[in-house]
């Protein structure tokens, strides 16, 4: 009897996945949710999931959902990114959003943030470094907008200019 790793699975049903689709609604990214340039309103979701576990409440004056990051995201990857860049950002989005159902039964944004925490821990493992670097470029992307708002920026005690104590 033959056995098969994980990894050997995964990698026949993400082959086999795109196979199959060949284009369909399998590995389709939806339309901009409204108001949006680019995210959908499912990836809006998994992004909100991720500013609860990298900007909770009580850390900061407002937290990532307050700072209205999740939006703010969209602006950003209009901004700064080409579309092949967008397409395999949107991806990551996706790979985090269905790859937990495996281990889970759940999706990303289903998970209690404990167990979010988890996830992204794993995802964070030197070890795998592709998946480690996506985790890593879609953390900066969401925090450009949240280390933007003027709020957090205040809290920080950050001044442009210069300045001094007048004497």
């Amino acid at each position: 009897m033959v056995q098969l790793s994980r990894r050997t699975m995964i990698l026949a049903t993400v082959g086999a996945a795109a196979v199959a689709s060949s284009g369909s609604a399998v590995l389709h990214l939806g339309a901009p949710a409204h108001g949006m340039l680019i995210l959908s309103s499912d990836e809006l979701s998994v992004l909100a999931a991720l500013c609860e576990v990298w900007f909770p409440a009580g850390v900061f004056p407002i937290d990532g959902i307050e700072a209205g990051v999740p939006e703010q995201v969209d602006n950003v990857l209009n901004d700064i990114m080409e579309p092949m860049q967008l397409t395999g950002f949107r991806y990551v989005l996706r790979t985090l959003q269905w790859g937990t159902v495996a281990r889970w039964g759940r999706r990303f944004t289903d998970l209690h943030v404990d167990e979010r925490v988890v996830v992204l821990d794993r995802w964070a493992d030197t070890d795998v470094v592709p998946r480690r670097a996506a985790l890593d470029a879609v953390k900066t992307v969401i925090a450009i907008p949240y280390f933007r708002h003027p709020t957090i920026v205040a809290s920080l005690g950050w001044r442009m200019g210069c300045g001094g104590d007048s004497a």
